[in-house]
């Protein structure tokens, strides 16, 4: 891990030192907490432990080209402290992971009047709303992780059908009036390549989107041809004056074997504190497999790039012995 971290931090000062007209910019943030898990189903229940909540670092610029035309890029590690990269706490395996350096956003693009085109690793456009409806994104009681209130699969991961998808072109139009598309799909050589497609408005305090990807499922038709699935899902935020409200729902049950309801809300208590509550339920399509999840978090920030929060979450199930709660108190630094 150490020569990995020093070989990104050699790669950077070389980018640097010879791209004067496009310096890059080192980004990134160490994001760790502790979180004390009671699940029906085990005896190692309320034990302590340490997660590293998708703590990242990058590279990323710009170089104006002319006439309006930018050339863009971004490389973006997952790195974790304690165990593997890009995941949340595991309470069945907690000391099972291994730690070091994983893939995450990493692309090149060209950016002009006519929008802007991707090329490499990137956020689908399914996964992109999903964490900008959810306040508790990122920390171990996110819609997309414990509470299982958004699909995971599609929301994470990295892979041809996961949320942050590999092989992939991705085209995102200007804005007009509000109203923005992105298109993407990949080239990988697959029998059936993932493609979706998305529009988004915007204003200062409204958003509204709609998504829809369609993609190879890991299971295989009679005659062993590959079986394509689509996932369609709608959502929207309102931010007013010291709050916020945001809903999405997901029709996914051919992808993941679920729909999604995900409802969320903030409050602010001043301009350093804030409380978030979110609800959730996944509808299964098999009768006796729903299940609901809740969580509510207190945040505080600490400064601009530095913020500490403490939560709690449960979700329920109708199998037996899958009831599960979460306590989490965490500290997330930015760079």
């Amino acid at each position: 891990m150490k020569k990995s971290i020093l070989s990104l931090a050699v790669a950077t000062g070389l980018m640097a030192a010879g791209a004067a007209n496009a310096a890059p910019t080192v980004y990134g943030n160490v994001h760790l907490s502790l979180n004390a898990a009671d699940n029906d189903s085990t005896t190692a229940n309320n034990n302590l432990q340490m997660s590293s909540n998708t703590s990242a670092i990058g590279v990323k610029g710009a170089e104006d080209l002319g006439d309006g035309v930018k050339a863009l890029y971004k490389v973006e590690f997952g790195i974790s402290l304690l165990g593997k990269p890009d995941t949340m706490p595991d309470t069945s395996a907690p000391n099972s992971s291994t730690g070091g350096l994983g893939g995450r956003d990493q692309w090149v693009g060209i950016k002009g009047g006519m929008g802007t085109v991707k090329f490499g690793t990137m956020s689908s456009n399914y996964k992109q709303m999903g964490g900008k409806v959810d306040p508790m994104y990122r920390t171990p009681l996110e819609g997309r992780g414990f509470l299982g209130t958004q699909s995971s699969a599609l929301h994470g991961g990295r892979g041809l059908n996961r949320g942050r998808q590999t092989n992939t072109v991705q085209y995102v139009s200007p804005k007009m009036g509000g109203i923005q598309a992105v298109l993407n799909t990949t080239f990988s050589g697959a029998e059936e390549e993932t493609t979706g497609f998305g529009i988004r408005y915007k204003t200062k305090n409204l958003l509204v989107y709609v998504d829809w990807i369609d993609g190879q499922t890991a299971g295989t038709a009679v005659g062993g041809a590959a079986v394509t699935e689509a996932a369609t899902k709608v959502g929207g935020k309102f931010k007013g004056k010291g709050f916020s409200v945001s809903a999405q729902f997901e029709s996914a049950q051919d992808r993941t074997g679920f729909d999604y309801t995900f409802l969320a809300g903030t409050f602010n208590v001043d301009k350093s504190n804030s409380i978030a509550l979110s609800w959730g339920q996944a509808s299964a399509a098999t009768a006796g497999n729903d299940t609901d999840g809740v969580a509510v978090m207190y945040n505080h920030k600490m400064s601009k790039k530095t913020n500490v929060y403490v939560g709690y979450g449960a979700h329920s199930s109708d199998v037996a012995n899958s009831d599960e709660s979460m306590f989490t108190a965490g500290i997330r630094k930015k760079f």
